[in-house]
């Protein structure tokens, strides 16, 4: 079938305010000579995360499935056997998983005067792009990322301007290959760490279903932080099994950047220090973890539904959520400060998590310092060697709490009782300046004493979302996604 232009009327609802999923806004986008001419049959439009650019590769379908096409990079050394084993997967098993946990079902669509129905929302991405197979495109190739032994490798991408028509999408520097597809690494990625390959099929999946159910319902792209949220629970239902990797990463702190704030809910913000991106992932995994812990067990499974196709696009999301486990918790600075407070006290009685594995998160005190600097929604621990504290001024937005490894989290401005001082930031904007918060310059304590950084990694680290490891200066923040409104999605495709 050949593919339907998108009409000019839904054009304009793209230009000057769209972006995507995968890539920062701090590029700038080159556009060698050869992207400006049509697409072959067997060509894609791929991104040079080093260089910045598109350029073309030739690929070949070396594995169709019920629900899937795979297609490898010629030359990326991928055999059938690897190409079918995605395409088994991905039908037997992560589509109908994440679909199952993250998107919607049989419903309609309102299309020229007529109702449309589809089985799930990846068929109606199918349907929305202008193709009528039914069947994702899965590219493997070799992500240009500047991938070495002691950095994180970008495992795979999903990229929300595909669903423009195929060529360079006006009124931008970007390309789109017009198709529901996700990108995924064949080096280091398939070739050493088949498994997290398929992983990371179903971490992008989560992403598109996301995307998709933005088109539908006519709602902005939800927030970066809370769309890899989600995609870390696709994970976590992949594996069927808790990801011990994000949990050794934060205990482990190699660089110290967690210990000192850094967290999920300002994406990217530390790319000055190697790996930090890799907070990012370990934090906002076990955010959500924690939440869903502490849903009622006959609640859990429509969680993370409830999330993707919530009204909201922010933190609002969450708090709308949250507030039927917790009243208090429709309060987002009340659900940010007993989330830090279960870090550090994972055993808590009251507000822990609900699960062994994670009683051995290390959470640790900032030893010797009188204050810092926290973005929005960072917290740090310090120790209270006489029970009782009273934090000096700091900025508008920082609040203190403290802890005890028993008992209530204690608040105030003034005073501050407990054997641990919490600091964080509260502020709801994730595109805010950072601000100043007290510390109790107390030592820390022996069993909270920091560790010496690990050496690196001997194995290769996924990066399951594209790629916010290679930020480098700039803006940190990327803007509002892109959204189509869902009397556009009746007129015209």
């Amino acid at each position: 079938m050949k593919k339907q232009k998108l009409r000019p009327a839904l054009l304009a609802a793209f230009v000057s305010i769209f972006l995507l999923t995968a890539l920062p806004s701090c590029y700038m986008f080159a556009t060698p000579d050869d992207t400006h001419r049509a697409l072959e049959e067997n060509e894609f439009f791929a991104f040079d995360f080093v260089a910045g650019q598109y350029y073309i590769i030739t690929a070949d379908p070396i594995a169709v499935g019920a629900h899937s096409t795979v297609w490898a990079e010629r030359g990326s050394g991928v055999t059938y056997e690897q190409a079918r084993r995605i395409a088994d997967k991905f039908d037997s098993y992560i589509r109908p998983r994440i679909v199952g946990a993250f998107g919607k079902k049989d419903f309609t669509v309102s299309h020229q005067g007529s109702d449309i129905r589809f089985d799930d929302i990846l068929d109606f991405a199918n349907w929305r792009v202008g193709r009528d197979d039914r069947k994702l495109t899965i590219l493997l190739l070799d992500i240009r990322d500047g991938w070495t032994p002691d950095n994180a490798y970008i495992a795979g991408y999903f990229f929300s301007g595909d669903f423009f028509s195929e060529g360079r999408i006006p009124g931008t520097a970007h390309f789109s290959n017009g198709r529901d597809m996700i990108y995924i690494d064949t080096f280091p990625g398939l070739a050493k760490m088949p498994e997290q390959a398929l992983l990371t099929v179903a971490h992008e999946l989560v992403h598109l279903i996301n995307f998709a159910t933005s088109l539908l319902l006519g709602r902005g792209q939800m927030d970066l932080w809370i769309d890899e949220g989600l995609a870390s629970q696709g994970e976590q239902i992949f594996l069927g099994g808790n990801i011990e990797s994000h949990i050794n990463w934060f205990n482990n702190d190699r660089a110290g950047t967690i210990s000192r704030g850094n967290n999920f809910f300002v994406w990217g913000n530390h790319a000055d220090a190697p790996n930090s991106i890799l907070d990012d992932y370990a934090t906002v995994y076990l955010f959500f973890r924690w939440l869903y812990l502490r849903v009622p067990e006959a609640s859990r499974d429509r969680l993370f539904f409830n999330m993707v196709t919530s009204p909201h696009a922010n933190y609002e999301i969450i708090t709308s959520l949250a507030s039927a486990i917790n009243p208090d918790w429709d309060n987002w600075e009340t659900l940010l400060k007993t989330w830090h407070a279960a870090n550090f006290y994972p055993a808590h009685p009251v507000f822990g998590y609900r699960d062994d594995a994670f009683h051995r998160l290390n959470a640790r005190h900032i030893s010797g310092q009188q204050s810092i600097s926290l973005y929005p929604g960072e917290g740090v621990f310090s120790l209270i060697e006489n029970g009782l504290i009273a934090p000096a001024p700091g900025g508008a937005n920082i609040r203190y709490a403290g802890l005890n490894p028993a008992g209530a989290i204690s608040f105030g401005t003034e005073t501050v009782a407990g054997t641990t001082l919490l600091t964080f930031n509260a502020n709801t904007n994730h595109r805010h300046r950072p601000e100043t918060g007290f510390l109790t310059g107390a030592p820390a304590s022996a069993a909270r004493q920091a560790e010496k950084p690990l050496a690196p990694f001997a194995d290769a680290f996924a990066v399951g979302a594209a790629s916010y490891i290679l930020m480098r200066g700039g803006e940190k923040e990327i803007s509002d996604f892109f959204s189509l409104r869902s009397k556009q999605i009746s007129g015209e495709r």
